[in-house]
């Protein structure tokens, strides 16, 4: 009997060290070099409806891709997720340059910020597996 409650204990410490390295590799992911990034190819000008700039988020491959995905600042963002593609831990969105985090759902799958300032803006699911960019003018 101890010998199978000394394996158990083996076991969990194992499983343990095994996710604290994931969790260690997966946040020095965020300091690295590497750019891991998919470059932006702007759009067409946004699309403004009333007083708001219309965008789709959608995911592709891992990336969030923003339609446009030039945005102009000061005017306020609509941003309306495709729920069919933004799945699993992607629908909780963050860009943190602008104080935004959402989780979308159906019923429930509008953005809305106002970009303040210029250039490449990080868009990133809270585990920062789905990521992307896009730009503000």
């Amino acid at each position: 009997m101890d010998k199978i409650i000394r394996n158990v204990i083996i076991f969990a410490v194992t499983i343990l060290l095994i996710a604290g390295i994931a969790i260690v590799l997966v946040m020095s992911n965020n300091g690295s070099s590497v750019d891991n990034t998919v470059p932006v190819i702007p759009d067409k000008d946004p699309v403004l409806t009333g007083e708001y700039q219309d965008v789709k988020l959608s995911v592709s491959g891992g990336t969030y891709i923003l339609t446009p995905s030039v945005l102009k600042k000061d005017i306020p963002v609509r941003m309306e997720a495709d729920l069919s593609t933004v799945r699993g831990c992607a629908r909780d969105v963050v860009i943190s340059a602008f104080g935004v985090r959402k989780y979308v759902k159906t019923g429930d799958n509008i953005i809305t910020f106002t970009p303040t300032k210029t250039g490449t803006i990080n868009i990133a699911c809270s585990m920062n597996m789905y990521r992307g960019t896009f730009t503000v003018e």
